[in-house]
């Protein structure tokens, strides 16, 4: 197949994805597809009357009253539909199956979808007379979403993106699931991680290869949180959940056009989740809106005796209320500094420069006091990355055993250590190994001092926050998403080996202060460019507010060309 969008390869690549299990009776052929897009009008009234409501095929203008359209639907639009009797979960989740099938297997293959869930329809159903008879449990009742392959869901593999990790499939949800789980949420498929613990990053030892960036499918959708980045861009369920380190989370959220939120460290348990770090792992929503994320995030936080970092947060955990307090676009109230020491200069970030400069002015237009810039008086962007103040190096043995003990009797293996002598220190990114040797972290200097650092940066960003009396920070996150050859090689970072010196983002994931990664805008060449408010621990909800007002100021997200609507995504009632 040869398509002639700009920037995009004539042959799409082809690859095995031999784990998705949908039936025969979804797939759709790529090139039926692209000719649906273009059928006239005529042929758009002969889509099977499955595909919508029999009261707006009977009567399309007489009774329409509104608009469903998958491509830009929130949950609350979802909701809306269910409740006029319009949409099914069963049927909502038909829809993103075939979605899946059109364009992660087939098409352009994004590949970003490990494992399907084999009873999400069998959950939506159930969900869906549940609704009817008892009502919904939350905004998420019946919302399909997808995980990142590092989170446990109960009788689905793991696979963390390494295959002689053995893909043992845990008896247990990970905390967040039970969650989401009990709120109502369907979760439609387990998506892609970098790989974990390997280092020949997508080459033999991951299970599925690299994922594509569905706006341009020569560049790479950013890692670790591939899968949950490009299956958002492609809408392949309503809304996601990705984790962090140290950007894994925000880099895909930037190059794939998505919000993507991590909210203040404590409030959201990370128990049941293959891990790097216990002081700087979180998980995170990610989805197309901040209206979807806040909803995610409203059933994500809580205490967990699992976790005790969950502890913080007790008082000030993410409520379903939050989304009520959205309601305002106008950035007129707020005071937004500018965080100039933590962003890239480098000439390769020419043209993200200036899509962040028309950004600041967006916000000026739309109100906002924007104060540019704020001094801190050191280098933010080089003392806020890894090197200076990240310790996960220093916690991956001891993350990695607590991991392995929670998946019980059944697990691959006994302990990090075992894993690592079982399959070879070889196979193992160099950092694995080298933590075996690490003394105590109390005895260790080298985790003393960054611990320390990464206390400095986060009182630091909050005491100028607090001086300048502002709501939040922004910057620059990042470049625009490298070429997928940068990633290529052994040990490649899925956010490209380039882009690396190009972040200038580190300040959210070494500190465990609050962040939300907001789409600004686009390159000439059609590339996402990513901005990051960053708030004040646990002022996570003005935070969300004002994200929520330079959203709704500027509308600056637009869907990616390679992955279109299918035909039944759209229709009146």
């Amino acid at each position: 197949m040869r398509i002639n969008r700009r920037g995009c390869r004539r042959g799409w690549r082809r690859r095995w994805t031999g784990s998705l299990l949908v039936s025969a009776a979804m797939v759709t052929s790529y090139a039926s597809i692209a000719r649906a897009q273009t059928l006239s009008s005529q042929a758009t009234r002969n889509v099977p009357q499955s595909a919508a409501p029999r009261s707006v095929e009977a009567h399309p203008r007489a009774l329409a009253t509104s608009t469903f359209d998958l491509q830009t639907a929130t949950v609350a639009d979802i909701n809306a539909a269910i409740d006029a009797g319009a949409l099914t979960s069963e049927k909502l989740v038909g829809l993103y199956l075939k979605r899946i099938e059109a364009y992660d297997r087939q098409g352009p293959k994004i590949n970003s979808v490990i494992t399907l869930n084999p009873a999400a329809l069998a959950e939506a159903r159930a969900l869906d007379i549940e609704r009817k008879t008892k009502g919904r449990r939350s905004p998420l009742h019946g919302i399909p979403i997808v995980v990142k392959d590092l989170v446990d869901v109960a009788g689905l593999p793991t696979t963390a993106g390494f295959k002689p990790f053995g893909a043992p499939i845990p008896e247990r949800d990970a905390a967040i699931v039970t969650r989401l789980k009990a709120a109502g949420a369907i979760i439609v498929a387990k998506v892609s991680a970098e790989n974990w613990f390997g280092r020949d990053g997508f080459g033999a030892t991951h299970p599925i290869g690299a994922t594509l960036n569905p706006y341009n499918v020569e560049y790479t959708p950013g890692g670790s949180s591939n899968g949950p980045g490009a299956s958002m861009a492609s809408w392949f369920a309503a809304v996601g959940v990705g984790t962090d380190t140290g950007g894994s989370l925000q880099v895909p959220a930037a190059y794939n056009s998505l919000v993507g939120m991590l909210a203040t460290q404590g409030l959201i348990s990370r128990a049941g989740i293959v891990p790097r770090s216990l002081t700087q792992d979180r998980a995170g929503p990610i989805g197309r809106s901040v209206y979807d994320v806040a909803v995610l995030l409203g059933s994500m936080g809580g205490f967990d005796p699992e976790d005790l970092d969950t502890r913080e947060g007790l008082g000030r955990y993410p409520q379903n209320t939050w989304v009520d307090q959205l309601t305002s676009p106008d950035l007129g109230k707020f005071r937004i500094g500018v965080l100039r020491e933590a962003m890239s200069t480098l000439p390769a970030n020419a043209e993200v420069q200036t899509v962040f400069e028309a950004a600041l002015e967006d916000m000026r237009r739309a109100g906002a006091q924007v104060v540019d810039p704020v001094i801190s008086g050191i280098d933010l962007g080089r003392q806020s990355e890894s090197s200076p103040i990240g310790v996960w190096h220093y916690e991956v043995i001891l993350a990695g055993d607590v991991y392995l003990k929670r998946l019980g009797p059944n697990r691959p293996f006994q302990t990090m250590k075992d894993m690592i002598a079982a399959v070879g220190p070889d196979k193992f990114v160099d950092t694995y190994p080298l933590a075996l040797s690490y003394p105590p972290l109390d005895e260790d200097p080298g985790f003393m001092r960054r611990y320390r650092g990464r206390k400095v940066i986060r009182e630091l960003i909050e005491s100028l926050l607090a001086r300048y009396d502002l709501d939040a920070f922004v910057i620059q996150y990042g470049s625009a998403p490298p070429l997928a050859k940068s990633v290529s090689g052994a040990a490649a970072p899925a956010g490209g080996r380039d882009a690396r010196n190009l972040h200038g983002g580190g300040i959210v994931s070494s500190t465990g202060l609050p962040g939300i990664v907001m789409p600004a805008g686009y390159t000439k060449d059609n590339l996402p460019v990513g901005i990051e408010f960053i708030g004040k621990s646990f002022d996570d909800l003005r935070l969300l507010q004002v994200a929520y007002g330079y959203e709704q100021a500027t509308k600056k997200r637009k869907s990616p060309q390679t992955t279109p609507p299918l035909p039944g995504e759209k229709f009146e009632y």
